[in-house]
């Protein structure tokens, strides 16, 4: 391995990953003749043969970097060091377990990249669905990821607008936090709303959460990139839910590889007369379990529910006054007004009509709410961010 990629691959690795190894992976990548499929054909199979196996299977394939392929790789390790990346091939400890597992038949990525957290090994949830989501959707995402992560899973999902962004947000401060896995490279700003400074996956960093990628940092958010991300979250996961999702939604990419692991897939039920509800009704009557609260998601994934945690909407108190803190910064009737529709937004004309409140004292009260991290906005309305206690 040339003497200028040492140091940095040693750098971007850790102590638990080989550099060489490393450096072999990403010298077949770059190669625009190559490609990750075609590593993992290449690779002799190893049923059963466990990381070591695996580990020597990558090693019989790939070769160190040519002398004009350095500046290449040294170029990319520079831009995920800058990033605060690290990276783990499928023959290191540092990969987990669950995603190495069947290799090469089940399509797991021969690297890793991560920002935030390593990779959890912990009960993790993926909670996936439709980026056009309604109200009702998002509102249900958040709560069933807000239930799971304060029982200590992890909320694994896309990163994508919609369901994926509810769920992600819910999990945000909770125990169990969360986990995007992205559809590009981490260079990439996609989806802009998200990858931004001061977005979503800004903040997932700033709590503990976590970013992981199969892809070189220049990697596009291409179609194929972005579904083909859908294998991983399922790999990953003790249970995926479907929260809303069309006829072709990567929702259903993600519960059909997860079927075919042997994971347990629920689908949450919705209006027979959405295009959101293809995709969960058609996984229901395909054998999926249905998931009509926290507590169908907390029995599959064997975890109690959280002390005074979420509970049904029928069974709020309209006078609860428990924000993300303990106490809600919103006037008590506002609280009451949006605890009673939880998981439902409720769009401001409305809450102004039920409350009786001018709209600009509304909104500023909403605003400071917002702020304090007590609601979440979407084009249906606003919503409690957590499911009242």
């Amino acid at each position: 391995m040339s003497a200028s990629l040492e140091d940095p691959l040693a750098r971007l690795a850790g102590p638990t990953v080989d550099p060489r190894r490393l450096a072999g992976v990403l010298a077949w990548l770059v190669d625009p003749a190559r490609s990750i499929a075609g590593l993992r054909r290449a690779v002799p199979t190893t049923d059963g043969g466990g990381m070591e196996a695996v580990a020597a299977g990558i090693d019989a394939v790939v070769r160190p970097p040519e002398a004009h392929i350095a500046p290449v790789i040294a170029a990319l390790v520079e831009v995920w060091l800058g990033l605060g990346v690290r990276v783990a091939t499928i023959g290191d400890s540092a990969y987990p377990d669950r995603l190495r597992a069947g290799w090469p038949h089940l399509d797991a990525p021969p690297l890793l990249a991560w920002r935030g957290q390593p990779p959890t090994t912990g009960p993790t949830v993926a909670i996936v669905g439709a980026r056009r989501a309604t109200g009702y959707g998002t509102g249900v995402a958040a709560w069933l990821a807000s239930a799971v992560a304060d029982a200590g899973a992890r909320v694994l999902s896309g990163g994508a607008v919609g369901i994926d962004a509810a769920a992600h947000l819910a999990a945000l401060e909770a125990p169990g936090g969360t986990t995007v896995v992205l559809g590009c490279g981490h260079a990439v700003r996609y989806p802009r709303p998200h990858a931004g400074p001061g977005g979503l996956f800004e903040r997932i960093l700033d709590h503990g959460g976590s970013l992981i990628s199969e892809q070189l940092p220049h990697a596009p958010a291409s179609p194929y990139n972005v579904r083909a991300r859908n294998r991983i979250v399922a790999a990953l996961a003790d249970v995926v839910v479907v929260v809303e999702g069309g006829a072709r939604s990567g929702a259903l990419v993600t519960a059909t590889e997860a079927a075919e692991r042997g994971t347990t897939v629920l689908a949450v039920p919705g209006d027979v007369r959405a295009p959101g509800s293809v995709a969960p009704h058609r996984l229901l009557a395909d054998g999926a379990g249905p998931c009509t609260s926290p507590a169908d998601l907390l029995e599959v994934l064997g975890a109690p529910p959280a002390v005074d945690g979420p509970r049904r909407p029928d069974e709020l108190d309209p006078d609860a006054q428990d924000g993300p803190s303990g106490v809600t910064v919103l006037p008590r009737d506002v609280h009451a007004e949006l605890a009673a529709a939880w998981p439902r937004p409720v769009p401001i004309d409305e809450l102004a009509d039920r409350t009786g409140r001018a709209a600009p004292a509304l909104l500023g009260a909403l605003t400071r709410a917002r702020v304090a991290g007590e609601t979440a906005d979407d084009a249906s309305g606003v919503r409690l961010r957590r499911a009242p206690r």
